[in-house]
């Protein structure tokens, strides 16, 4: 791979090493959960408006430091939130110390362009105005404040706890690291750094404005106030167990229904929150009387005016509350508009499917239908041509019967015939050999010739019967021939039946 051109060289300033070193520290100890908490805050944004009203520019409430409000408001309700942990991992112990005080880490830009993470002391106990009033004095005491100073202090401060600790090798590499080489970090000497010194604490930001706070709060908004996302996640710093990013007021649109039943959008304002904290501390369970809390104070924006000097009174609070929730009133029946017209589209929406489902099932049905219809042709086409082969076969069957009933008979008949031809041979010889001795008998028994003649006659009587029953056999096998016939016949009948 080429060398890439490198067009600039920075190395690290005190502010980038702390900055690096407590993320850093951050992600390797820290288990996060991040939550992204987006409230409609229509009314709110109407009633910040109403709050500023006829106030000069330098005293107008900015939304930053209603949100810090808001969120003290929020971690009051939820100071489980408002804590340090002392977790020792190797021995499995830990430590989570509520806090009372709420001191506020907040990212601020410097008039220089730098950023420095400002603890904005006991929030807790301050209004509105007396916040104002502490962020100003800041801004005033940043504009004398060397940033390199005071974070070499808060860093020095935290070298030398570490070493108090026992974190000898920390302490070291700390020391090397920020006084040797081209990392050295550069300070303020001589006369420069007596004449910073002579500026009175009173005047500029010491370690005490920038030491670790209780919470930290960053108002990405303020960044860049149009941006149309929010943060997903930001580093919680030990031994904090939350960290709060306020984004930018959005608008976002929203479908209503109008008074003539009718679709339009409307357009809301929405604030994003994402909430971090430290899983070891904290469950969302544990949040939830924050988040709560904050619902509360979007839903009843007017008791904002009470966080000012001297608040407001009841007869100013009771036209606040009646305005909004007036408002309220119209955008709640928008919703109910909007609510009806959805359930009526659902229904028609339900009806159709129905509809579409019953249409389904009658194409299903018929698609059934036809389908047995075809199986019912098959098997009727099936059964037609079992018959016929069943009908061809018992025409064959009977044929082979018929024909072997015929030879049967023509062979008995032949037999018959034959036995009976036999049998008149036999009997024709017999009457020969019967005459003979007849003859031969009258030769020689003159006297008993009537007596031969009548045994003659007998033998030709005889003869003759046995010809007519030579006959009747031949009549007999005629007629097993003709009932061969009738049999083939009436086979040939019942199969054309069938």
């Amino acid at each position: 791979m080429a060398k890439q051109k490198i067009i600039k060289t920075e190395h690290f300033g005190i502010q980038r090493k702390i900055v690096a070193n407590m993320t850093t520290e951050s992600w390797q100890n820290i288990p996060h959960v991040t939550y992204t908490y987006e409230p409609d805050v229509t009314e709110f944004m109407i009633e910040y408006r109403r709050l500023n009203e006829g106030v000069e520019k330098e005293n107008k409430i900015t939304v930053n430091t209603l949100m810090l409000k808001v969120i003290c408001e929020g971690l009051k309700a939820c100071p489980a939130m408002n804590a340090h942990i002392d977790f020792d991992r190797k021995f499995v112990r830990g430590v989570i110390n509520t806090l009372s005080e709420i001191n506020i880490s907040m990212p601020m830009v410097l008039p220089t362009g730098e950023m420095m993470t400002i603890n904005l002391h006991n929030f807790e106990s301050k209004n509105l105005n007396q916040m104002v009033d502490y962020i100003k004095d800041v801004n005033r005491r940043m504009a004398n404040t060397n940033l390199n100073e005071v974070m070499f202090d808060v860093s020095l401060d935290n070298t030398l706890t570490g070493l108090k600790q026992g974190k000898i090798k920390q302490t070291l590499q700390r020391l090397i690291g920020s006084k040797t080489g081209k990392h050295k970090v550069k300070t303020l000497k001589g006369k420069e750094k007596k004449a910073y010194e002579a500026i009175p604490e009173t005047d500029r930001l010491t370690k005490h404005d920038i030491e670790q706070g209780s919470i930290t709060i960053s108002n990405i908004g303020s960044v860049y106030r149009e941006q149309r996302g929010a943060a997903a996640l930001i580093e919680i710093i030990p031994p904090q167990v939350t960290a709060i990013a306020v984004g930018a007021v959005q608008d976002k649109p929203v479908v209503i229904v109008n008074e003539n039943n009718e679709k339009e959008i409307a357009i809301r304002q929405v604030l994003p929150f994402t909430i971090v904290f430290d899983h070891r501390a904290l469950d969302f369970g544990d949040i939830v009387p924050f988040i709560k809390k904050l619902d509360e104070i979007f839903e009843e924006p007017e008791i904002i005016h009470t966080w000012k000097d001297g608040g407001t009174d009841n007869i100013d609070m009771e036209e606040i509350k009646s305005e909004r929730e007036e408002r309220e009133k119209k955008y709640k029946q928008s919703k109910e508009r909007e609510k009806a017209l959805k359930e009526a589209e659902e229904k028609a929406k339900k009806a159709q499917r129905e509809a579409d489902k019953a249409q389904k099932e009658a194409e299903k049905a018929l698609k059934e239908a036809e389908e047995k219809a075809q199986k019912a042709q098959k098997e009727a086409e099936k059964a037609l041509k079992e018959a016929e082969e069943k009908a061809q076969k018992a025409q064959k069957e009977a044929e082979e019967k018929a024909r072997k009933d015929a030879e049967k008979a023509e062979k008995e008949a032949q037999k018959a015939q034959k036995e009976a031809e036999e049998k008149a041979k036999r009997e024709a010889e017999k009457i020969a050999k019967a005459q003979k001795e007849a003859e031969e008998k009258a030769r020689k028994e003159a006297e008993r010739e009537e007596k031969t003649k009548r045994d003659i006659e007998k033998a030709k009587q005889e003869a003759e019967i046995a010809i007519k029953k030579a006959e009747e056999a031949k009549q007999k096998a005629a007629q097993a021939m003709k009932d061969a016939e009738e049999i083939k016949t009436d086979a040939d009948s019942e199969a054309s039946a069938e």
